[in-house]
């Protein structure tokens, strides 16, 4: 008896629980073209923004390293703009946040990253490969954290026989 109430309050709690919001992927476009100056172009686009502020950031650290990096320091050229390609109202509370408003529930953002270290920790670009660790070149949303993700590369500026600029 004690059984069949537990399963019952449990299935009790699975049809109480709120209806899941069908959720876009976030979608990111990465391209190659300024490979010789090792900088990757990034561009993401978040859909279905609730309203209120966009709370973009560029991580500080990365997985099984316990010093702080700074990643931002990296990003240059940031434009952060609605769907028509108009410019977004953007605050930066500190060097590794971007707080973005004024949206109607889409906001594309477009910045390039410098990357020269192939050390595992940090982007590396070359006109041979790139090696991304998502950290140090991705810039995220705070609360968009389990979206799925899309993401392809747009160009590549690789020039080996065998190319290895995948993403």
């Amino acid at each position: 008896m004690a059984h069949r109430l537990t399963v019952i309050a449990f299935l009790l709690l699975l049809l109480w629980q709120p209806a899941v919001e069908t959720q876009t992927p976030v979608a990111y476009r990465l391209s190659f073209a300024e490979a010789v100056h090792h900088l990757m172009q990034v561009e993401a686009t978040f859909t279905t923004v609730p309203p209120g502020p966009l709370e973009l950031r560029m991580s500080r650290s990365s997985p099984g390293r316990y010093a702080l990096h700074e990643f931002a320091k990296n990003v240059f050229d940031v434009q952060i703009t609605d769907e028509a390609g108009q410019p977004l109202t953007v605050s930066r509370p500190n060097p590794h946040e971007w707080d973005v408003t004024g949206h109607s529930g889409t906001v594309r953002v477009m910045y390039r990253v410098f990357g020269d270290r192939l050390d595992g920790t940090y982007l590396s670009v070359d006109t041979t490969h790139a090696h991304i660790n998502m950290p140090a070149a991705i810039m995220w949303a705070r609360g968009f954290e389990r979206r799925p993700r899309s993401s392809h590369r747009a160009a590549t500026a690789c020039h080996s026989p065998r190319p290895t600029c995948n993403t």
